[in-house]
């Protein structure tokens, strides 16, 4: 109880220097009136700090009192008890948006963003023209407003708002993301509060938290290409507002307001009767599909006893896990790389890329190393996810890293196989194949391996690159050869798993499937595993490609095995992971995911790590 007069409910709120409640106001007997009660509390030893902190509190208290706008909450009362300060003020029944934006199962509709737009930018108008002097908030974001059930907006926590003083310095406050580049250097004038805005409604437009990218990098993560479905006039006055420069941002609130009424008035207008040309996929125009959505499913919630959790992307998981130090690293065709948890799925970081990732991440010291078919090779850190350096190539990077020495091998679609130093990514040398280069390179001793989609395998030095040998197969060689003994094993388009001499390349033997083999074997001892587009699984000698058994599991298989102990786990087209075994290709379990695997699967800690069509990521048990 407070002042004999409130009556404390519950927490609704915590910041650096204060907490808020929800309070019954008893004065009124009848009704139950509530109040929300912010308290100071500063257990500062500096009594200059404790000076500074309480004269900040009371500016707030005043800056409150003097305001009357619908979306700015009442103040009632100001008080002192136990040495701490408190602040009424009125209560209000809703939720933030950020939490909106949290749980939303879509992506909010575009004329609620204007609409929430308009009412964010009307309370800046009235702040920005108060008189004597304008009013700067400062503290623009999602959080920092809430939702009415009646679907009005308030803002609150005018704890940072200060009375513009123009030109004058002061200390950076705001948040990361949401503010603009002048008020990193003190700077708080109304034009921030545009920038602030816009970013803010970047964020409810597209759903990409701008706290979890670059600073002040909106005109690269244009809000279209994002999301594709919003109009181009709300992208243009969203990146107006988030101008690097203040001149060249609205130059009040009421303007951008305006151009907003003029975006929903251009969405009410009837559409053009001509036909229009159908728009490219996001794959194919570099367009960015929508921001990932991240979904933690307990396996109890799920109703099984093997999927452990999943994570869903926003596109289609074609690339292939890695796991190191129980993280499990993998592409997505929303364009980021995850780095999530191995036990419970939880996204520690994600990187960016331009375009889509379904190169199997390489794991080296501290530094991952991925390509993108933004035609990139990424040198990251493993543990922060920052940018290590990168490597330009002609066209889209599909193929996985090799280590060799201090080196990585990886081949390109504009048909190089690049050879790069891992500690700066210089390029070493580069070896040309007729065709893109989608197969990732086997490196054996001094030689690599790789295949290409001119239909040959070829054999070079790993120091220099100089060509040992090409052997032609005559068609595709999209499958990434492996080694067992001196007999370099690889699937090709034309239905056969090839054993290579790797001295030479001369074949030593052939096996012919029933469908294109894309997938890449694996071999273990004298046996290696593959897939083929028949839909059965392959054991064969390595020796002399004897077939030691096959297994029938669907109706095709694109996706490599993996080999754990006496195991092979595959992914299939028909959205089943299948457990088989390896010596005699008995089917031991298989888990349907729904949607076609063709990424392959990761397995470290009794887990399997395995993208699907559908935009998922899951941890199954072994």
């Amino acid at each position: 109880m407070l002042e004999s007069r409130y009556e404390i409910q519950r927490v609704i709120g915590r910041g650096g220097m204060s907490t808020v409640y929800a309070a019954r106001d008893l004065r009124f007997g009848h009704v139950e009136r509530l109040c929300a009660i912010k308290e100071m509390t500063d257990r500062s030893q500096d009594y200059q700090t404790r000076l500074t902190r309480l004269a900040n509190f009371e500016r707030e208290a005043a800056l409150l009192a003097t305001l009357s706008h619908t979306a700015i909450p009442k103040i009632y009362d100001y008080f002192t008890q136990s040495g701490l300060i408190y602040l009424v003020l009125e209560f209000i029944d809703g939720q933030d948006l950020e939490r909106v934006v949290s749980h939303a199962t879509e992506p909010l509709p575009e004329p609620t963003v204007i609409d929430w737009g308009l009412q964010i930018l009307d309370v800046l108008a009235y702040l920005h023209e108060h008189h004597p002097e304008p009013i700067v908030f400062r503290d623009m974001k999602p959080s920092n407003i809430m939702l009415r059930s009646d679907g009005s907006l308030s803002l609150i926590d005018f704890g940072i708002a200060r009375t513009f003083q123009p030109l004058q310095r002061g200390t950076m406050i705001g948040t990361e993301g949401y503010a603009p580049p002048e008020q990193y250097r003190g700077l708080a004038e109304p034009r921030g509060d545009i920038y602030a805005t816009g970013a803010t409604l970047h964020h409810l437009a597209t759903g990409s938290d701008p706290r979890a990218e670059p600073p002040f990098s909106f005109q690269q993560r244009r809000p279209r290409n994002l999301r594709p479905q919003l109009s181009q006039e709300l992208e243009q006055a969203i990146l107006k507002a988030v101008a690097y420069e203040p001149a060249d941002r609205f130059p009040s609130a009421a303007a951008m307001r305006q151009a907003l009424i003029d975006v929903r008035e251009a969405g009410a207008r009837p559409s053009s009767p001509e036909p229009r040309e159908a728009q490219p996929t996001p794959r194919a125009s570099g367009l960015v599909p929508e921001p990932a959505v991240i979904v933690m499913a307990p396996s109890e919630q799920l109703h099984t006893d093997r999927l452990r959790w999943t994570v869903q992307t926003a596109d289609e998981v074609r690339g292939s896990a890695t796991i190191a130090q129980r993280q499990a690293y993998v592409g997505s065709y929303d364009q980021h790389l995850y780095a999530l948890d191995l036990a419970e799925g939880g996204i520690i970081w994600r990187f960016r890329a331009n375009r889509g990732l379904v190169s199997r991440p390489l794991v080296l010291g501290d530094r991952l190393i991925v390509g993108s078919e933004d035609h990139t090779i990424y040198a990251l850190d493993r543990h922060l996810g920052r940018l290590s350096w990168s490597f330009r190539t002609a066209m889209p990077v599909r193929s996985s890293a090799t280590v060799f020495q201090d080196a990585i091998v990886i081949g390109s679609d504009d048909g190089y196989c690049y050879c790069l130093d891992a500690e700066q990514g210089q390029l070493l040398w580069r070896l040309r194949a007729w065709g893109p280069i989608r197969s990732s390179p086997l490196v054996a001793d001094t030689r690599i391996v790789f295949g290409s989609d001119d239909g040959s395998v070829y054999s070079a030095s790993a120091i220099d690159g100089r060509l040992a040998w090409r052997h032609p197969l005559g068609h595709p060689v999209l499958s990434s050869p492996a080694l067992g003994e001196q007999t370099v094993v690889v699937g090709c388009t034309d239905g056969a798993l090839y054993g290579l001499d790797l001295l030479s390349g001369v074949v030593r033997w052939s096996v012919k499937t029933g469908g294109p083999i894309v997938a890449s074997p694996r071999v273990v001892g004298d046996t290696a595993i593959v897939g083929s587009a028949d839909g059965r699984l392959y054991a064969v000698s390595v020796t002399d490609g004897e077939r030691q058994w096959e297994q029938a599991l669907s109706k095709q298989i694109t996706s490599s095995a993996a080999i754990a102990g006496a195991r092979v786990f595959v992914g299939t087209v028909d959205g089943d992971l299948a457990c088989v075994a390896l010596d005699s290709g008995e089917l031991l379990w298989s888990y349907r995911l729904g949607s076609p695997i063709v990424a392959s699967p990761a397995i470290a800690d009794a887990t399997v790590v395995v993208g699907t069509l559908d935009g998922r990521i899951a941890g199954i048990r072994t």
